[in-house]
């Protein structure tokens, strides 16, 4: 298959969540974007997601576009989502989170907007999104672009929309040298766009909280802080 567009799903232990999400996606991609390849990145999942995932492939016959691939301990989402770049053959390269808060009905529009832009991210803070979201989640990522926007220079957008798209070239570059790992990855790859002056779109889209959240209150928005300090140093001298 000749790969136009690589879409990579970082996974970690979503057996349950991606029950709805996967079919969906597989099927939508096999009627409406053709030569598209789908890259579901297992991140060290303790429960059966490769297994249930595999089984949703075979069961659509998605094989010849669709793979899992992954590592046996858990790494990160950040570290799953460079692993699927590094595999990706596609031209135009894009993640998308495995639970199903955005639907892969989105996906046409990014790809159509990264004909005029090297990088197109969901952002969930513009007035034309939909959004169904929780108290506690609007307020932990207001506080969160707060921080970002402090700590990093820039102005506050949707820093952590778990639906992003690069040209291949961007892509592979970005990726390369991944300081963080894990939850606050995307900062740094909004810095170092920023830095190379890489041309951003910021696309308004519809996104809805889904249920069994990992964020943990109050504890997890603290080690974000830490955390966002932490990786401004390490890459005080990006160029």
């Amino acid at each position: 298959m000749n790969v136009k567009n690589s879409i990579i799903v970082p996974a970690y232990n979503e057996e349950k969540r991606s029950g709805k999400f996967i079919p969906f996606l597989l099927d939508f991609i096999k009627k409406h974007i053709p030569k598209t390849e789908i890259i579901i990145v297992n991140d060290g999942s303790t429960d059966s997601t490769a297994a249930v995932v595999n089984a949703h492939i075979k069961r659509l016959n998605a094989q010849k576009f669709a793979k899992v691939i992954g590592y046996s301990k858990n790494k990160g989402k950040g570290n799953a989502v460079a692993f699927g770049v590094k595999a990706a053959k596609g031209e135009k390269i894009l993640f998308i989170d495995a639970d199903g808060s955005i639907s892969p009905e989105e996906i046409p529009c990014l790809l159509k907007k990264l004909n005029e832009y090297e990088v197109v991210c969901g952002d969930r803070t513009s007035a034309r999104s939909k959004i169904k979201t929780t108290v506690f989640r609007k307020i932990t990522s207001f506080g969160f672009n707060f921080a970002v926007a402090v700590l990093f220079g820039y102005g506050m957008r949707d820093n952590l929309c778990g639906f992003k798209g690069f040209k291949k070239s961007v892509a592979k570059e970005i990726f390369s040298d991944l300081k963080d790992r894990r939850w606050v990855f995307d900062v740094e790859l909004l810095y170092k766009i920023k830095k190379k002056k890489y041309s951003l779109h910021f696309m308004p889209i519809a996104w809805k909280y889904v249920g069994n959240s990992r964020i943990k209150m109050f504890i997890d928005p603290i080690k974000w802080f830490f955390r966002l300090i932490s990786l401004r140093w390490q890459i005080r001298n990006y160029r």
